[in-house]
């Protein structure tokens, strides 16, 4: 909705929002979703929502190297190659460029997300928008204005392109073409021009703050199915600090009921220090929904059912510590 989301880049769009707009049929009725490393089923706030999305698909299809929760309400899983049997457009760190490329051949049907799409765009007549014959011809492609071969960057994996002279002066890329601490373009958009304080919303009296955030243990939603990291992962418990946990009658692994506007969950409490007493915390990446996960199925309880859907309307990025819940002894 570049109407709704202006200062959002086109290629990018506001993902959560893709839900509203099939619920809604507008500006129009949405029949099929295609999807490629992503999981909304577990990614996106108000997971409910996402599921009710789903139900008005006539066809949904996902390509991921396991049978994630997205994948198992789908209608067809493309197997992709993992990070180890695939070519992946190469990545631009600082002036070097560096390469991911296979070191064993796909297992089984497994192949790269470049050549799934290719494969697609041709059989559905839209071979133009594909202008590469297979993964190593987009690569060298990528890299020719670099006056470097595929074989080189292989060699290496990475390149360091010559040097070009830097201008004089350095424009950013803003209407002024310099750091503007008061923008013009928010100022047309109706937004403040200057950086303005907004104080946030408050919980009322019993509610919490609902934290989330990444561990070291696991890669976002992906990897809580690998057993190795799963022995090294205690199944997640909510945080509340020591007061908070007095004054609602709670101990220490206490089995509670969680609730938000969107959602309900029950998870262990664990009582700690490391929180202030108006936040809980949940590490996401947990409740999976996909049988198929036979180590993560059913262990811990998914954050995404409780976040209420919140989004920067400059950004269109997720406000997820805006979701205020409730806690009670299950």
């Amino acid at each position: 909705m570049p109407w709704k989301y202006p200062f959002v880049p086109l290629k990018l769009g506001v993902f959560q929002e893709l839900r509203d707009a099939v619920l809604a049929g507008d500006p129009y009725q949405a029949h099929g979703w295609f999807i490629s490393r992503q999981n909304p089923v577990l990614s996106l706030p108000d997971r409910q929502n996402t599921l009710e999305a789903f139900k008005k698909m006539d066809f949904i299809a996902t390509m991921d190297i396991i049978m994630n929760d997205t994948g198992w309400f789908s209608d067809v899983v493309l197997p992709e190659a993992s990070y180890l049997e695939r070519y992946d457009p190469v990545l631009p760190v600082g002036d070097q460029v560096f390469i991911r490329q296979p070191v064993i051949e796909p297992q089984g049907e497994a192949k790269s997300a470049l050549w799934v799409f290719k494969e697609l765009g041709t059989r559905l007549g839209l071979g133009d928008f594909y202008q590469y014959t297979d993964e190593e011809d987009y690569i060298q492609q990528q890299i020719a204005p670099l006056g470097f071969t595929l074989e080189e960057l292989r060699l290496h994996g990475y390149i360091t392109p010559h040097k070009q002279e830097k201008p004089e002066e350095i424009k950013f890329s803003t209407p002024s073409g310099k750091v503007e601490i008061y923008s013009e373009a928010l100022a047309k958009a109706g937004y403040p021009p200057l950086p303005t304080w907004e104080e946030p919303p408050q919980p009322k009296g019993g509610e919490f703050y609902l934290l989330t955030g990444k561990v070291g243990q696991h890669t976002q939603f992906g990897t809580q199915n690998n057993q190795l990291l799963h022995k090294y992962q205690d199944e997640p418990r909510l945080w509340m600090a020591p007061e908070a946990a007095e004054q609602l009658g709670l101990k220490d692994w206490d089995l509670v009921e969680v609730t938000s506007p969107v959602g309900s969950v029950k998870v262990a409490l664990e009582v700690t220090k490391a929180i202030r007493s108006d936040c809980v915390y949940l590490t996401p990446g947990f409740g999976h929904l996909s049988m198929a996960l036979r180590t993560a199925y059913g262990v811990g309880a998914s954050d995404s059912v409780l976040h209420v859907t919140y989004t920067d309307p400059i950004s269109g990025g997720q406000a997820l510590s805006q979701t205020f819940v409730s806690v009670k002894k299950a």
